[in-house]
Parts: C-alpha cells; structure tokens; sequence
C-alpha cells in the first residue's frame, strides 16, 4: 500500500536540481540514443503536430532539458520566428545552449532562460504555443503552472504536452521493482510529483481543464530505447534517470553494485530479442488543448 506523507516542496526542489545536475554529463553521453528517430523524437513529433508551429511564431518549451522539442521546433518557425527553451538545470541548459549554437537556425531567435516552471511568470499573450515533453509530472502543482503558462498564450494558443503512462507500459522503469525488493524500501507516497504523477490520462485530463484550457484532447506516443545488451541497458539508466538512481544513491558501494547487477539480470529479460538487443518501449499519454479567446 502506498502511503500519505507530508509534501516538503523545497527540500523536494532542491533534490529535483540536484539529480538533474548530476544526471546532465549522462544525457550528453546518451544523446544518441535519446534522440534515435523511435526513442524521444517520438513524442516530440506529437507535440508539434498538435500546435502545427508556423513562420514567424513563438514557441515556449516548458523542461526542455538538452533542448528539445524546442529546438525542432525552431526549424518550423523559420524564417522569423522564435524559441523560448525553460529548464530548471542550468547544467541541462548548457547542453542545449551549445546545440542550439550548432544547429542552422537562420534568423530564428532562441532564449534561454533557467528557472522553475511552478514558478515561471510569462508576459501576457507573448507565445503562439506551450509544449513540455515528459515535465508536467514533476511539477508541484501542475494545474497552478500551467495556468500560469495559459496567461503567456495568445487567445487561441495551443498547448500540447505528454508525461509518462503508468509502471506497466513505461519499461524503462522495470528496475524500480527490484530495487525496492532488494533494499526493502516502502512504497512511493500518493499525491505527491513523480515520474507517474500524471500516469492517468483521465487525470491529465482534469489538471489541463482546472488550468482553463479548452478543447483538451488526449493521444499517446510511444519512445523506444534500444541497447545492444541488458548491461548497457542498466549503464544508461545509471547515467541518465534521476528517479530510479535516487532509489540506491544512499546505500554503500558494494550494496548499490549489487543492486545494479540485479537490475541487469532481471529488469530487462523480458526486452531481450534473439539478437542480445535490448528494446524498452515507454508509452506517453499526451495532450493537447486551447486557450481560449
């Protein structure tokens, strides 16, 4: 049974920077495998179908991380148009911050702006459209912040944004699991943000209307992550998922390589094809919905 505990936001926030600090030289390194065309790209590709970004339009990515949709989403924009990319990590920003620099953007403004998206105050009507790739779950009050980033939407600006479905359908949270198995460890308290805070579309539904969008309509994408074995599987999410390592971080050294072996045995037997690869596919459920005029 999962249990009710008292919600600390700062010492929460604090936490949610740290891991992310920590997690950024693993995204870089993992870039590749992020971005495959069947991983990340998958759900951006929803997000911008649903907004439909046009020449000459502003664009705001709510948790863009290393950069993207955001940054895809440039490219739409051209000529004239500009990009806002929020993160909370400025390390994660750096990242994008330099593949921004890299990418052929012409005259396509991009910002870059650190900060807290529960606490994020836009000026009124500035954006075209809000889009939030795997964040809306991790924050701490999801309907107050995304009313918020309704007030930044022109009347008629679209939001589209996708969190993660539930422990069954995302496995790349497999480890999860075990790792609680093996360290006795109690189960996550309700209420609170995670990665399956959202998890319940009917409840991503209601959070999107109590912010004051209209027309909210929901679909799902589906990201796949690809290894070439169940040991750089667990290498990856060693490197790259703040939520899962935050489980072990606390045990000693020799506890948390057991685990990890554990993981590497168990978690991933059931994505293993016949040819030693490692396929994990992660369902989002996604929405999309208007500000009305």
């Amino acid at each position: 049974m999962s249990t009710q505990t008292t919600f600390d936001e700062h010492a929460y926030k604090a936490d949610l920077r740290r891991e992310w600090r920590e997690a950024a030289p693993g995204w870089q390194r993992w870039l590749e495998v992020l971005e495959a065309d069947c991983a990340m790209p998958e759900l951006g590709r929803w997000l911008l179908g649903a907004v439909q970004p046009q020449p000459g339009d502003r664009i705001l990515d709510v948790g863009t991380g290393y950069g993207e949709p955001g940054l895809t989403a440039a490219r739409a924009v051209a000529p004239g148009g500009h990009v806002t990319l929020q993160d909370l990590s400025g390390e994660m920003l750096a990242l994008a911050h330099d593949r921004a620099a890299d990418a052929d953007l012409g005259d396509v403004g991009v910002d870059i702006v650190e900060g807290d998206a529960d606490e994020l105050t836009l000026p009124a009507g500035r954006f075209d459209a809000v889009i939030s790739r795997s964040v809306l779950m991790y924050l701490a009050d999801p309907a107050a912040s995304l009313a918020r980033l309704r007030a930044g939407l022109r009347p008629g600006g679209r939001l589209a944004a996708s969190t993660w479905s539930g422990p069954d359908d995302v496995t790349m949270a497999a480890p999860v699991q075990i790792i609680r198995r093996l360290l006795d460890l109690p189960a996550p308290p309700t209420g609170q943000p995670g990665l399956f805070a959202l998890a319940d579309p009917q409840r991503l539904h209601e959070v999107v209307t109590a912010a004051g969008f209209t027309d909210v309509e929901l679909g799902t994408a589906t990201a796949v992550f690809e290894f070439t074995s169940p040991a750089e599987a667990t290498r990856f999410m060693r490197d790259c998922a703040p939520p899962v390592t935050a489980l072990v971080e606390n045990q000693p050294p020799e506890v948390r390589e057991r685990v990890w072996l554990r993981v590497t045995d168990e978690a991933w037997e059931p994505y293993v094809g016949d040819d030693g690869r490692v396929r994990l596919p992660n369902l989002a459920h996604c929405v999309t919905a208007i500000n009305p005029p």
